[in-house]
């Protein structure tokens, strides 16, 4: 099993055209073959000893993929390549990480 953790920075004032762009991909991808979860979050205020200071532009992905053939799909699906068209001007920055259970 493969996860995926995107954090997002939106662009002042795009939160909620952002999140609608997101409210219509994720059940196209729910449905794709592998995938295991596709879940959006938001930064949560916590004490700062644990966590970093909550940020009101953030956006955290969660994702979990089968096997690396099904994330390699999902990439190349024809609803991914037009999200990325869709939000491309609604965020400022966009980290990726693929990682894998050590146990």
């Amino acid at each position: 099993m493969l996860n995926v953790v995107v954090t997002m920075m939106i662009r002042e004032g795009h939160m909620q055209d952002f999140l609608a762009v997101c409210r219509e991909l994720r059940p196209k991808v729910l449905r794709e073959p592998g995938c295991g979860g596709y879940d959006y979050f938001k930064d949560a205020p916590w004490p700062q000893a644990v966590n970093k200071p909550a940020e009101p532009g953030r956006v955290t992905l969660m994702e979990r993929w089968e096997t690396p053939a099904a994330l390699q799909a999902h990439l190349d699906s024809p609803h991914m390549k037009e999200f990325a068209i869709r939000v491309k001007d609604l965020r400022t920055s966009v980290e990726v990480r693929v990682v894998e259970p050590l146990f």
